[in-house]
């Protein structure tokens, strides 16, 4: 494909030239220079700038996030020539993320996903009204930092205890079902990268892979979140499984209560992977029964099922008011999830972290208090601990992370929060995370 000369020096596609055609594109060894789309929308132009590192242009090379170096093994590919199909890009086996920032990961992400799993992952319910006040409301709360605290950042302690488990950084995996759509080896490629960052990963009860190969995957701590069949042998047959493959705490998601209403997806016609499954259903696996058949109906009563059934903790997912978190706390509930669903399930919810601060005063230090839904910054997390969360869960990053770089990509994400969250922390003045309040924010 003849490239056009700018006067600036970078080089632009012909006009005529439109991503939804099959190109080549040559990359030359000298230049040590790799290319990637910055666009796939159909009727956009391509533009490609030699002042940008960007994405490796062969099918299995991962990309380098940014204008940072790439990784030596990246940006020193030796192929003389290399061919991209933009309709489909095989994802990486794994490789390390040199992330700049979470918004551009997404737009990586966007490059290798089929249009199906983009939708699926980034998209929302309705409108997306929530989705896009889960991002803006964070900015209703300003950090107001200390000043002569005398720390340093060898004093940044960022280490929690939650339900029993000592983590170095109190951000976790939240669960997020069909990774099979991102990547070929889904969740156990997912809890791979997230034992590597040495934190904790909730299983979706949604997910492609069945939970005991997922459980197989990783010694690091793990939850499992449970959707209540209509079929009560099947609900208890699942939670004994997860017990038994040694899921720590059982989650029940209260908000997803019916489908989500993503048009996107919709409108593409639900496009999930060939041979997909559900894959704790699967009889191939020892699963069984109808995951699409699902109680609704739930009732602090059910808290109760699942202790009895497993002895385990149980976390409460999807609260947005304060009374409803009583309610499951004195149902036997042993932590609260706050969240909204990332705006997936009902659009024209509050923003979560909105509300966070009056769930915490209800909750009151009874049990730990977890939070999801938006966040993309290490001062959103920042914010969401002086807020009153114990932790926070990352839903749709994770997912870009692992479409662009397996399992590694994972792990690169969940770090590059950590050590925004340790930069904010010494910025803002604040040593620990225990040491988070109210009083580092405007509010």
């Amino acid at each position: 494909m003849p490239m056009v000369r700018r006067g600036n020096g970078s080089l632009r596609a012909p006009e005529n030239f439109r991503h939804s055609e099959e190109v080549s594109l040559s990359v030359e060894p000298s230049s040590r220079r790799v290319v990637t789309f910055l666009s796939l929308r159909r009727e956009e132009t391509m533009n490609i700038s030699r002042r940008n590192l960007m994405q490796g242009a062969v099918a299995g090379l991962a990309a380098a996030m940014g204008a940072r170096a790439a990784p030596a093994s990246l940006a020193e590919a030796k192929a003389p020539s290399a061919s991209i199909t933009a309709a489909a890009v095989a994802p990486v086996v794994s490789r390390s993320l040199d992330i700049i920032n979470l918004d551009l990961l997404q737009e990586q992400a966007r490059l290798v996903m089929t249009a199906g799993a983009y939708a699926f992952v980034a998209g929302a319910s309705g409108a997306e009204w929530t989705l896009r006040e889960n991002r803006r409301a964070f900015d209703d709360f300003p950090i107001l930092t200390h000043r002569l605290a005398g720390i340093a950042a060898s004093d940044i302690d960022l280490g929690i205890d939650l339900l029993g488990h000592r983590l170095p950084y109190p951000i976790i995996v939240a669960p997020v079902g069909a990774h099979t759509m991102v990547h070929p080896d889904g969740e156990v490629a997912t809890v791979t990268g997230t034992a590597a960052a040495g934190t904790l990963y909730q299983s979706s009860g949604a997910s492609a892979r069945p939970l005991e190969e997922i459980a197989n995957a990783t010694l690091g701590p793990k939850w499992f979140q449970l959707y209540f069949n209509t079929d009560v042998g099947v609900t208890r047959s699942l939670l004994e499984r997860a017990r038994d493959a040694g899921y720590s705490a059982i989650i029940i998601t209260a908000d997803a209560i019916g489908p989500g209403n993503n048009e996107t997806f919709i409108q593409l016609g639900k496009p999930f992977p060939p041979g997909f499954t559900f894959g704790n259903h699967d009889p191939r696996h020892g699963g069984g029964g109808d995951f699409r058949s699902q109680k609704i109906d739930l009732t602090p009563e059910d808290i109760g099922f699942v202790r009895e059934v497993t002895g385990l903790p149980v976390i409460i997912k999807g609260i947005l008011r304060a009374g409803d978190a009583d309610t499951a706390i004195k149902g036997g509930a042993a932590a609260i999830h706050v969240s909204n669903h990332g705006g997936r399930q009902l659009d024209g919810l509050p923003a979560a972290i909105s509300v966070l601060r009056e769930v915490v005063q209800v909750v009151d230090g009874r049990v730990p208090v977890i939070f999801d839904s938006g966040i993309r910054r290490g001062i959103d997390v920042f914010r969401a601990l002086a807020l009153g969360a114990d932790a926070v869960a990352i839903g749709r990053p994770v997912l870009f992370g692992l479409a662009v770089g397996g399992p590694q990509g994972v792990q690169s994400v969940l770090e590059h929060l950590r050590d925004e969250l340790s930069v904010a922390m010494l910025l803002a003045g604040a040593k620990s995370v225990k040491d988070l309040s109210p009083d580092y924010l405007r509010t």
